[in-house]
């Protein structure tokens, strides 16, 4: 009890649970990890500090890089418990939002698998390429993996992310529920 304890109140700040998730696709430099999270070098690295304290992530320097993997196993295994059934109380299946893997393309480099948390994506090994195994754990909105895919493979069914994400928080009023939450 006092480990799972532990977890939850390290996981409890925003910044360190988004590193976490980060993390759980497997080792990263710290500069992949600032992008993932949307924060500060520096904002990242006192969150960094922070949970390698609480032994939930450890550390290693090759060169000038410092690496970082989750070091506690029980992460996974909490963290695996979350639902992605819904994104702002919406079934997210109502959300066509979601990659697709062109397999013409793809050169099964995992770049998608390694970039995202939120295990969307797995390896088939048959194949020696990536394929989408759960698509509707894909976060709204973002397209980190079709960023950092380096053969354009990945693509999403709305072509102008922009406009498809605007109409979607006006459809749903999203906009006047995120700013009751923050006033909460």
């Amino acid at each position: 009890m006092k480990e799972a304890l532990k977890i939850f109140k390290a996981l409890s700040d925003e910044t360190r649970l988004k590193i976490v998730e980060s993390l759980l696709s497997g080792e990263k430099c710290v500069c992949e990890i600032i992008p993932f999270t949307k924060r500060a070098q520096s904002t990242v690295s006192i969150q960094l500090a922070k949970l390698e304290s609480l032994g939930i992530v450890e550390s290693k320097r090759e060169g000038k890089n410092v690496y970082y993997r989750i070091a506690n196993p029980e992460i996974k295994k909490i963290l695996s418990k979350i639902d992605f059934s819904k994104w702002w109380d919406i079934d997210r299946k109502k959300i066509d939002w979601y990659p697709i893997i062109d397999e013409g393309k793809c050169i099964g480099c995992g770049m998608c698998i390694a970039t995202c948390g939120r295990e969307v994506f797995e390896y088939d090994k048959n194949k020696n390429k990536s394929k989408v195994k759960n698509p509707f754990n894909c976060m709204v909105g973002c397209d980190n993996c079709s960023i950092y895919c380096p053969t354009g493979a990945i693509s999403f069914p709305q072509k102008n992310r922009r406009e498809f994400i605007q109409s979607f928080l006006e459809k749903y009023n999203i906009i006047a529920k995120a700013r009751k939450k923050v006033m909460e």
